[in-house]
C-alpha cells in the first residue's frame, strides 16, 4: 500500500500545519483540524505528527525526508536479519528500507541507529511470514 493508500502515517507527504498536543508542527488532519488515524505496522511510527524540530527542517528543505511502506519496512528488516542475523524493530526497518530510496555510491559512508529490539515485533515478523506462504 502506497503513503495516499488511507493506510499511512507519513506525516510530512500527508500533513499540514497544525497543532497537536501543543506544539505547532506539521500533522495529519482533516480541513477543519480534526486529527485523523495514521497506519503504520510499527508501533513507534503509528502517530499522526512530527515534531516541531522535525517539521522546521522539512518546511526548510534542511533535511530529507523519505517513506516506506509497512511491507518495503518488513522486507528491509528480513534482509537485515538474514545478513547480519540482526532482527531489527520495524522503526529501524523504514530507515534501511529508504536505502533502496537514495542513490548511494561504493565510496558513501552510511550510518543508520538500530532504535529498539526486534524481538518485540516477533508476531508480526511471524504473521507477515505465514501470509506470504499463501
Amino acid at each position: 500500500m502506497g503513503v495516499h493508500s488511507g493506510f499511512s502515517a507519513a506525516t510530512t507527504q500527508l500533513g499540514k500545519p497544525g497543532v497537536l498536543h501543543g506544539s505547532k508542527s506539521i500533522v495529519m488532519q482533516t480541513a477543519d483540524g480534526q486529527v485523523t488515524e495514521p497506519h503504520s505496522i510499527s508501533a513507534g511510527l503509528d502517530y499522526p505528527g512530527i515534531g516541531p524540530l522535525h517539521a522546521h527542517l522539512y518546511a526548510s528543505g534542511r533535511a530529507l525526508f523519505l517513506s516506506a511502506t509497512d511491507d518495503e519496512a518488513v522486507n528491509a528488516s528480513f534482509a537485515l536479519a538474514k545478513m547480519e542475523g540482526i532482527i531489527p524493530a520495524l522503526e529501524s526497518g523504514h530507515a534501511f528500507a529508504a536505502l533502496d530510496k537514495l542513490a548511494l555510491t561504493a565510496a558513501d559512508t552510511t550510518v543508520i541507529c538500530l532504535s529498539g529490539r526486534g524481538d518485540k515485533d516477533l508476531a508480526t515478523y511471524m504473521n507477515k511470514m505465514g501470509s506470504d506462504k499463501k
